[in-house]
């Protein structure tokens, strides 16, 4: 798919213009791309200028219910520092029994003089008829800086956890769990 001459609209009444993008996904196997790059051109009404937008993604299926990937994004013009940033990132999804699943990333972006620039997540998922537990522990860096993608909140570090306990008493018929 190849996208010419469109407009990203940024306020009403302002506009940066694309001059050629492309999108290539698939799958092939266990395997599965996307790749997509744009190119803007100069806005001097907007203060943009010209930028090239990268992203490449492939993910890996593994067994049923478990796949791994790997992420890749630049942008040829940082907003935050000079040069150009760039995003890598390793996933995991892996799902064991029908109730038991563990989800997992890691990020690092890379933009000049930005150093606090990892996110990680690890997250664990019990969901058994009876029991239940969940637990994740989530880190966003200070400088992580994914200037292709969004980022709701920088600069903190969330740890949670819950247990569930839900019984089927036999001896209330009103009451199935």
């Amino acid at each position: 798919v190849l996208f010419y001459s469109r407009q990203i609209g940024l306020e009403q009444g302002q506009e940066v213009p694309i001059d050629v993008g492309g999108r290539l996904t698939g799958r092939v196997g266990a395997f599965s791309l996307g790749v997509l790059n744009i190119q803007t051109d100069d806005a001097p009404e907007t203060g943009a200028v010209a930028t090239n937008f990268s992203v490449v993604r492939l993910k890996r299926d593994l067994l049923r219910r478990s796949s791994i990937g790997a992420l890749f994004t630049r942008r040829s013009e940082s907003t935050r520092g000079p040069g150009s940033s760039d995003t890598f990132g390793l996933d995991g999804t892996f799902g064991f029994y029908d109730n038991l699943s563990i989800n997992t990333y890691w990020a690092k972006t890379r933009t000049a003089a930005l150093q606090d620039d990892i996110s990680y997540r690890a997250q664990l998922d019990y969901n058994g008829d009876r029991y239940g537990v969940q637990a994740q522990h989530l880190v966003v860096g200070t400088d992580f800086n994914p200037e292709v993608g969004f980022l709701r909140r920088d600069d903190f570090e969330r740890s949670s956890g819950s247990f569930r306990f839900s019984p089927r008493p036999r001896s209330i018929a009103a009451t199935r769990k």
